[in-house]
């Protein structure tokens, strides 16, 4: 083990099978006192940190503390380089990605294409530089051969990599490694350097003689060892020692290392078998015993808990975890007869810290404590996703408000009501909800219009705030959704996460949690802090704008360890809950304490170190068995110098494996569907445990299942943390949206105060025409949209808002018309009337642009395509322009959107409200109802005379229920007979404005439809229209009059029945009904 004398053969990577878990065994420690007492020095490598403290207890504890070095590769690789380097500093994490994206921003768009100046694009190329940087050199190539050293001084045995420059193949190549080149520069010009350089460039300085602190190197549980690792353990190998300690389960990464160093050279490899104090050959490679076969000792034998879906999940977790704790406390009483004392519970998962989370009510709820070590990086923070959102939608509000995009780049911004909800930024769910509906509803609002509704909100809730109660949790709260806004806006990132971290602080605990309030706040509240600190120290030592270094804040990250404290029993409670909760009586509950860990933590537990284990959320999605691929991959393997690590599987038994031999009762669980009942597959060491214990038999000599199953069913017990206790549940029957209960019948038709009689009795509300078509159509669409009615809040850019447009266009334009004295639009005076709608259409467009209108939603354009649909709108109204000078002669416009809301007129026997668009009149008192649709099709809107037996030969009329498809022309026709306007109703049209070639359809009195050549001398014609009422010509026989009393009666009774709660959906399924009966209509019981 001496490595001395340079004439000796180069000693071998040795591999030694070792049956140790998370303890060093005994034969381990006197290996390395053994090197110590030889070498003076030895190091050993392990792959955490955690595991490093562990290691040096256990040492010390033996006596062999002194002369090892125990640590991890990296730290060990830059205490050599202090020792042995030129001066250089090895570059940080988050250094490495703040001077990456500074290379990257220095390029412009057409030098970075096919690459993005993104987040992601810095992320790939910092991880490149970590692992490539000396094999990976573009154009530099002598910069590239420098650093990784000469050819002829690679140690035999040990691969030179790919030459610099020599794989550059395609664009996206030759511009990384071109970065590469400039990130290494800029190292160069910072007097840095990276970890995997300084291997470099010490492994060639070993060929000259090792120093004492690397002449004996051990590895344990080490199974990833990256080019850096292995090249420079490689050239200690020459001179020294290093060995690589494996356990059973980690026996396949032996086949790893034997496959790429056989790729590499042949080495003197040789396997030592430590347990039995003697060497033995390793399994020759294809001979390796099964890992899955090995057993470590002491393992516990685990139960399996698959529960239904996510609903039930955490209350089944709370649940197992409890009865593991009185499994394991009545095993103590049986052995001991004394009541145990505090249980220790390990949980056991991928994401310890978001599960702690969604437990911890839960677990307070059954008076159980946690602990857990929240470690989060700057993206899984409110603070980091709140920033990186708010930093891009501010970006796009600037270059609208510069006018270098169009508005739909910004609006109607959820990520501000988002940031709103948000409670680090002071602000509250009423505030948030105003401002969404404020901004979402008017499409015309600017960017600055924006923060003053921001700056507005923020004041106002500071000064509510300022009145508070010194006792008030809110008192002393500032609101900063403004001024971290507002802070982005002016380029001071770090102001605002000063801003975020004083909001964090300064909010009670439950603004944050229910029972992780205080955790959450610590986490975010601790990296608003380092962010803050990053930019402003970080970012000012690499000479790197705060600007470009707060794009790369990924390396940021926190580690608070927080205690998740037991609720305490109510004093009226009886301490007893129902024995389906699994919550045993207050008395007989043993106190529990839950840690929450991962998996690799939970390997490093010395057996019996735990009472019980939950291993949690065991699924292929939290523990998958694919190999990393990608670009970074991909370069490696090109260049020569791939990680090498131990297969997913083989990592899974190893961890697992370790894991349960900490405890004596475990329980291994995961959720088998998601929310969309879709299958979430086992993890493959769920399935290797279970068919192991399937195999073993002592299923049968338990009396709990081996597998148990959890399912859905109870809703309540499932939401509620306290599992319902002190509560009343009952199951109740959710009825069809298309049956109502009698009490809710009462509000389908709404009354009000008689304006006439305001202490009589109440009457009906005003019905539109457009609401009585819509019931007439599919009552239950009519129930959804006028009763449930679920609205967007965005304001519109569809046909309705068109049709709004174009009402005004045709409002101002006769209201001209009609006050001028010109009256209606004629062949002679068609020219003047064109032009004069060219101005109005450009008048009524700035006012729709800036959201002025008398419509229920203006047409504000927010995009180049947009605003060419509005440029479409001119040509079509003129084309209904040209039409009309030819339609109704003897008529004139005289009623523009006429309101019925103040005629008092009846229809149906009900009051009616609403407006019509225009009423055209002629001299005799005659009158024609015209409603706009912009649409380009009218003939849906055609009314044939009923009498008149139709191709299947039946006669509408006699059906007692027949209606036209569309009556809301009909209604107002019927309406100003009815009223006090002394108007003869002959027509009910519809006119279209979108089509090129415009129509008027509909329903009209048949004097005014001539046919044929009698259309030059009868004036009153309407174009398009061959049919009237009475359709003499067919043998029909309802005269209009009668159409339009026809249609009432019938309407009459059809609000009876609505009245009477009778909203089925249409037997005809209708457009609308695709939306509105989709809407959450498959009920179950509750």
């Amino acid at each position: 083990m001496t490595g001395e004398g340079e004439g000796e053969e180069a000693m071998a990577f040795q591999l030694i099978s070792t049956r140790a878990g998370a303890c060093l065994l005994e034969q381990e420690i006197s290996l390395i006192s053994d090197a110590v007492r030889a070498c003076g020095r030895a190091v050993l490598l392990v792959p955490s940190r955690r595991e490093r403290d562990a290691c040096r207890a256990a040492l010390a504890r033996a006596g062999v503390g002194v002369g090892v070095d125990v640590t991890t590769s990296l730290l060990w690789i830059e205490s050599l380089w202090e020792l042995m380097g030129d001066g250089r500093r090895m570059v940080k994490g988050i250094e490495r990605n703040m001077l990456m994206a500074d290379v990257v921003a220095a390029r412009s768009a057409d030098d970075l294409a096919p690459l993005r100046a993104n987040p992601g694009t810095v992320r790939m190329l910092a991880r490149m530089a970590r692992d490539l940087l000396p094999y990976a050199y573009g154009a530099d190539c002598d910069a590239g051969a420098a650093a990784v050293g000469a050819s002829d001084m690679a140690p035999a045995g040990l691969a030179t990599p790919a030459a610099p420059g020599k794989f550059v193949d395609d664009d996206s190549e030759r511009v990384v490694l071109e970065l590469l080149d400039a990130y290494a520069a800029a190292l160069d010009s910072r007097q840095m350097i990276e970890p995997v350089t300084a291997a470099e460039q010490l492994g060639a300085m070993f060929d000259d003689g090792l120093p004492a602190c690397a002449r004996f190197v051990v590895l344990r549980d080490v199974t990833m060892l990256p080019a850096r690792d292995w090249r420079l353990l490689s050239r200690v190998a020459r001179m020294g020692e290093v060995r690589l300690l494996l356990n059973p389960q980690q026996a396949s990464f032996a086949e790893e290392i034997r496959a790429h160093v056989a790729c590499e050279g042949p080495l003197d490899l040789d396997a030592v078998t430590l347990a039995a104090g003697r060497a033995a050959a390793a399994p020759a490679a294809g001979e390796a015993r099964p890992a899955a076969d090995e057993e470590l000792p002491h393992a516990a034998e685990p139960r399996f808990l698959e529960v239904a879906g996510p609903h039930a999940r955490d209350r089944a977790y709370a649940d197992e975890i409890v009865r593991l704790a009185a499994e394991r406390a009545a095993s103590c009483r049986a052995a001991t007869g004394a009541q145990s004392g505090r249980v220790n519970v390990a949980v056991v998962c991928a994401k310890p810290s978001k599960l702690a989370a969604d437990l911890a009510p839960y677990l307070a709820a059954r008076d159980i404590a946690a602990t857990c070590t929240y470690f989060a990086r700057f993206g899984q923070t409110a603070v980091g996703r709140q920033f990186a959102t708010l930093s891009d939608v501010v970006e796009r509000m600037q270059a609208v408000e510069n006018e270098e995009a169009p508005g739909a780049l910004w609006w109607p911004a959820p990520e501000l009501t988002d940031w709103l909800y948000s409670p680090i930024s002071g602000a509250d769910a009423s505030t948030a909800r105003m401002f969404d509906k404020k901004i979402r509803q008017n499409r015309c609002m600017t960017p600055q219009a924006a923060l003053r509704a921001l700056q507005s909100h923020q004041g106002r809730i500071n000064a509510a705030r300022a009145k508070l109660d010194a006792g008030n949790p809110f008192a002393g709260v500032p609101a900063v959704c403004a001024d971290v806004v507002n802070y982005l806006w002016q380029g001071r990132p770090v102001s605002a996460f000063k801003s975020m971290a004083a909001a964090a602080r300064a909010l009670p605990a439950f603004a944050h949690g229910s029972d992780a309030g205080n955790v959450n706040a610590a986490v975010e509240a601790a990296m608003a802090d380092a962010a803050a600190d990053a930019l402003m120290n970080t970012a000012r030592l690499l000479d790197v704008s705060q600007a470009v270094a707060a794009t790369a804040l990924d390396g940021v990250c926190v580690v608070v360890e927080e205690r998740i404290a037991a609720r305490p029993p109510s004093e009226d409670a009886d301490g007893g809950a129902d024995a389906d909760t699994g919550v045993a009586a207050a008395d007989a509950a043993p106190q529990v304490l839950v840690r929450f860990m991962t998996p690799a933590d939970a390997a490093l537990l010395e057996p019996g170190s735990v009472d019980a284990m939950l291993l949690a959320d065991v699924d292929i999605e939290s523990y998958p068995l694919n190999r990393p691929e990608g670009p970074l991959v991909t370069m490696q393997e090109a260049r020569g110098v791939p990680t090498v690590s131990i297969d997913s599987a083989a990592r899974l038994r190893d961890l697992f494996g370790r894991a349960l031999s900490a405890t004596c009762t475990a329980t291994l669980a995961r959720v088998t569907h998601d929310r969309q009942a879709k299958d979430r597959y086992p993890a493959a060491i769920w399935t290797e445990l279970l068919a192991r214990a399937q195999a073993s038999g002592k299923e049968e000599s338990s009396t709990l299942p081996l597998v148990r199953s959890v399912g859905e069913g109870d809703v309540a017990a499932n939401f509620d943390p306290m599992a319902c206790r002190d509560m009343g549940v009952r199951q109740v029957e959710c009825l069809a949206p298309q049956h109502l209960s009698s009490e809710a019948v009462l509000y389908l038709v709404l009354y009000r105060r008689d304006p006439a009689n305001p202490d009589g009795p109440l009457v009906p509300r005003q019905l539109s025409a457009s609401q009585i078509e819509s019931y007439l159509t599919c009552p239950l669409c009519w129930f959804m949209g006028s009763r449930v009615r679920p609205q967007g809040l965005d304001a519109g850019f569809s046909n309705m808002e068109k049709g709004n447009f174009v009402h005004d266009v045709l409002f101002r334009l006769h209201a001209e018309l009609m006050e001028d004295g010109t009256g209606r639009v004629t062949p002679a005076n068609l020219d003047e009337c064109l032009q004069r709608l060219r101005d109005v259409f450009d008048a009524v467009r700035a006012e729709h642009q800036r959201g002025k209108t008398s419509s229920s939603g203006a047409l504000v354009p927010l995009s180049r395509t947009e605003s060419l649909q509005v440029d479409d709108i001119l040509p079509q109204l003129e084309a209904a322009l040209r039409y009309e000078a030819d339609a109704l002669a003897p008529f004139a416009p005289a009623y523009l959107e006429y309101s019925f809301n103040e005629l008092g007129v009846d229809y149906a026997g009900r009051p009616l409200g609403g407006r019509i668009d225009r009423v055209d009149v002629d001299q005799n008192g005659r009158a024609v109802v015209i409603d706009y649709k912009h649409r380009s099709d009218v003939r849906a809107f055609q009314v044939k005379d009923p009498t008149v037996e139709n191709k299947a030969g039946e006669v509408p009329a006699d059906d007692p229920d027949w209606l036209p498809a569309h009556v809301q022309s009909l209604i107002y026709a019927q309406a100003l007979r009815h009223s006090g306007l002394a108007l003869d109703s002959r027509a009910a049209l519809y006119f279209s404005t979108k089509s090129k070639s415009p129509a008027l359809n509909g329903a009209a009195s048949a004097e005014l439809v001539v046919a044929g050549a009698d259309a030059e001398l009868d004036p009153g014609m309407i174009p398009g229209l061959k049919r009237g009422f009475p359709d003499e010509e067919n043998g029909g026989a309802m005269g209009f009059d009668a159409l339009l009393d026809r249609v009432e009666a019938t309407i009459a009774r059809k609000l009876d029945q609505l009245e009477a709660g009778d909203i089925h959906a249409s037997s005809t399924r209708q457009q609308s009904c695709d939306f509105n009966h989709t809407l959450g209509f498959k009920r179950r019981n509750a």
